[in-house]
C-alpha cells in the first residue's frame, strides 16, 4: 500500500479544488467557441502546462472541424499557419481513442513533426473527449511545467476534465441548435403573422360588399326572408369570423394580444352578447334565456374578450340547438371569480371528444359540422389570457354546457 504524506494530501486537494473550478467555468458557457476556449484555458491551468490545444471532430468523425490552443500567442498563430489536420500522435487518438503519454514526442513512431515556426514541444498528453456514441475531440497539452513529463495522475486529472468537456460541448451544441432552430421559428410566425394580415386585408375588402347586400336583402325580406339570402349573409359572416380568428390566435401565439382592462358591468356584457347573437336565434325559433344577471355585476376585465368568448359560446349553442328550444346563459358570482354558463339542448358531445374540440382545427367526430374548429380554442385562449378557463360538461344526446371561469377583477398588465 503506498504511504502519502500531508503534502501528498494537500497537493490531491488542490487538484480536485483546480478541478472543480474548472468544471464549474466550462458548464457555465453556452456558446460552443467560449466553450472550447475555456477548456483549453482550463486544462492548462489544471495539468499544469505549457500548452494546450482542444480538437473538435466533425459528426461524422473523419476530419476536425474546431481547433482551439491556449498558451500560443496570436503572433505565433500567423507564423505557424493552418491549424494541424489530425495527423501524427494527434490522430492517434482519433483513430484509437485512448490516453496517450510521451516523455519527448520526437521519439514516438507516429511522430510526424511541426511546420515551421512552432514553438519546440516534448512532453505530451492526449486524451479523448468520449461522447455518448463516439469520440467527439481530442485534448492536447505538451511541455510540462516543472517536470520532464507528465505524471499518471496528471493522465487521470486530464481524463476527468475531459468528462466535463464533453457534457459541455454537446450542451452548447444542443444550445446552438436549440437558437437557430428558435430564429427559424421566430421567422415562420413573422410569415405567418403577414399572411395572415395580408389574407384578413384582401378578403374581408371582397366579402364587405357581398356582406353589406346580404344584409339589406334580409331586412328588405321581412320575417320571412329566402333561404338563399340567409345562406349567403351566414356564410359571408362565418368567413368574416374565421378571419378574425385566424388573425387573433395568430397574435396570441406572438404574444402580441394583450387584455385592455377596464371598470365593466358583467350584466351588461352578458347582454350585449346575447343581442348580436339573437337574429340568428330567432330565424332558428330559438330563444336565449339569462338567469343570474338581473342586478349590476361590477367587475375588472377586458370587456371586448368576454363579449366575444361569450358570442362565440353562443353562436355554437344556436348552431346545435334543435329549433323550439331554448339556450341558457347562467350567470353565477363569487368574491373572486364569475362563471358563465351556456347551455344547450343540442346533440352533444362524446367524452373521448372534449379535449379535441378546443384544439385549432380539431373537432369531435360527432361534431364536425360545430364550425372550422377556431371558435372554440380561440375563446378558451382568451380566457386563459383573462386569467381564467374554458370548459365543457356534455354527453351524447343531452347537450351540451359550456363553463367560462373568470377572475372578477384583472390586474392591468
Amino acid at each position: 500500500m503506498v504511504q502519502r504524506s500531508d503534502d501528498d494530501f494537500a497537493r490531491i486537494w488542490s487538484r480536485i479544488e483546480q478541478l472543480s473550478r474548472a468544471a464549474i467555468r466550462i458548464t457555465s458557457e453556452h456558446e460552443l467557441d467560449r466553450v472550447l476556449q475555456t477548456i483549453a484555458d482550463s486544462a492548462r491551468d489544471v495539468i499544469g502546462s505549457q500548452y494546450a490545444a482542444l480538437a473538435i471532430l466533425d459528426p461524422r468523425g473523419k476530419g476536425v472541424s474546431s481547433f482551439v490552443t491556449s498558451g500560443i500567442t496570436p503572433e505565433m498563430h500567423a507564423k505557424i499557419g493552418s491549424p494541424p489536420g489530425g495527423r501524427g500522435v494527434l490522430g492517434l487518438l482519433t483513430t484509437d481513442p485512448r490516453p496517450v503519454r510521451v516523455r519527448n514526442l520526437a521519439e514516438h513512431p507516429e511522430a510526424f513533426g511541426f511546420p515551421a515556426y512552432h514553438p519546440v514541444m516534448q512532453s505530451f498528453l492526449g486524451v479523448p473527449i468520449l461522447g455518448r456514441e463516439n469520440p467527439i475531440g481530442n485534448l492536447y497539452l505538451t511541455e510540462k511545467i516543472g517536470a520532464p513529463e507528465f505524471t499518471a495522475e496528471d493522465e487521470s486529472v486530464a481524463v476527468m476534465l475531459a468528462g466535463h468537456a464533453a457534457v459541455a460541448v454537446q450542451n452548447a451544441r444542443l444550445y446552438e441548435k436549440e437558437a437557430q432552430l428558435l430564429q427559424e421559428l421566430k421567422g415562420m410566425q413573422q410569415s405567418r403573422d403577414r399572411f395572415y394580415a395580408m389574407i384578413n386585408h384582401e378578403l374581408r375588402n371582397a366579402l364587405t360588399a357581398t356582406y353589406g347586400w346580404a344584409d339589406l336583402w334580409l331586412r328588405k325580406a321581412g320575417t320571412n326572408p329566402p333561404r338563399e339570402a340567409v345562406e349567403v349573409h351566414e356564410s359571408v359572416e362565418q368567413t368574416l369570423t374565421l378571419l378574425e380568428d385566424l388573425l387573433q390566435l395568430s397574435r396570441l401565439d406572438a404574444d402580441k394580444l394583450h387584455p385592455q382592462v377596464q371598470d365593466a358591468d358583467a350584466r351588461e356584457v352578458v347582454r350585449d352578447a346575447v343581442r348580436s347573437v339573437e337574429p340568428a336565434a330567432t330565424r332558428k325559433n330559438v330563444e336565449i334565456e339569462t338567469t343570474g344577471a338581473d342586478q349590476e355585476i361590477a367587475c375588472r376585465t377586458d370587456p371586448q374578450r368576454v363579449r366575444q368568448i361569450l358570442i362565440n359560446l353562443l353562436t355554437n349553442a344556436v348552431r346545435h340547438s334543435p329549433e323550439d328550444q331554448a339556450i341558457n346563459v347562467e350567470v353565477r358570482l363569487d368574491t373572486d371569480y364569475m362563471r358563465f354558463d351556456v347551455v344547450d339542448r343540442g346533440e352533444g358531445i362524446a367524452a373521448e371528444d372534449q379535449a379535441a374540440i378546443f384544439e385549432v382545427f380539431e373537432q369531435g367526430r360527432e361534431q364536425r359540422e360545430r364550425g372550422t374548429g377556431l371558435g372554440l380554442a380561440l375563446s378558451r385562449q382568451l380566457a386563459r389570457l383573462l386569467g381564467g378557463d374554458l370548459g365543457v360538461e356534455s354527453r351524447l344526446g343531452h347537450g351540451a354546457r359550456f363553463i367560462l371561469r373568470l377572475p372578477r377583477y384583472v390586474a392591468a398588465s
